[in-house]
Order: structure tokens, then C-alpha cells, then sequence
């Protein structure tokens, strides 16, 4: 994936137009937007920041810093780990019971669980910031 495909990737999920995302990074017209996402021009160091602060995320996310680090720390990129994951899934009978288990938990139990992940996400990135560092 290219910085382009993350631009327009992130914009997206935002729900922003490229109109919405010129005009927060100071653009007068969609045009800027619609030539960095297509690659058509060479993209900057000065542009992947404002884009950074316009899309509200890391400017090294944007330049797939943190898929290089993934691959060094795990050997595998984020996607391959995806995929291991649903395979480890449709193989893995009691983790795919406990998936299914999520739906019937009351909304207070789910966001529990989804706190409890997220603790341990937060970890796992922190270590990885820390053996990246090294």
C-alpha cells in the first residue's frame, strides 16, 4: 500500500470528501487532493504532515512505517497476520465459539471485553515502539 492509498484510505474512513480534506489542509480545490490519491504527484515529507493533521493519525502510519516495523518484529505484514488470524479462527473450534459467545453477551459485557483487548493492544505496541527504538 502506497502513502497515496493511506491518504484516500483514511480519508474514507473519516467520511470526508476530498473537497472537506483540501480544505483542511489548505488547498482551494479538490484537485490537490484527487493528484496526491491517484499518485500523479510526488508526494512530501510537508504534504504527508498536513495530511496527518488533517486526517487525525500519525504521519508515520501514512508512510507505512508501522507495516516496516510489523514485518521486522513478526515477519509478517499486517495483512498476513490478518489472515492468520482468520485461519487460526475457522480451524481453532473453542476461539471460534468464543467469537460467536460476543453476540449473546449483554452491551456492558461486550465493551468489557473490547477494554480488555484494547489494554492488551496498547501493550503489544508499546513494546513494539520499545524494540523498534532499540
Amino acid at each position: 500500500m502506497t502513502v497515496a492509498d493511506r491518504i484516500r484510505e483514511r480519508r474514507e474512513e473519516l467520511g470526508l470528501t476530498q473537497i472537506e480534506l483540501a480544505e483542511r489542509m489548505g488547498y482551494k480545490t479538490k484537485s490537490s487532493i484527487s493528484k496526491i490519491e491517484s499518485a500523479q504527484d510526488k508526494v512530501t515529507l510537508k504534504t504527508v504532515e498536513r495530511a496527518a493533521t488533517a486526517l487525525q493519525c500519525d504521519k508515520a502510519y501514512l508512510m507505512g512505517w508501522y507495516e516496516a516495523i510489523e514485518k521486522k518484529l513478526t515477519g509478517k505484514t499486517p495483512e498476513e497476520g490478518e489472515q492468520e488470524l482468520a485461519d487460526r479462527m475457522r480451524k481453532d473450534h473453542i476461539f471460534w465459539n468464543y467469537t460467536k459467545m460476543m453476540y449473546f453477551l449483554p452491551p456492558y459485557a461486550q465493551e468489557q471485553i473490547y477494554d480488555y483487548i484494547e489494554m492488551v493492544s496498547d501493550k503489544v505496541e508499546k513494546e513494539k515502539r520499545r524494540v523498534s527504538a532499540s
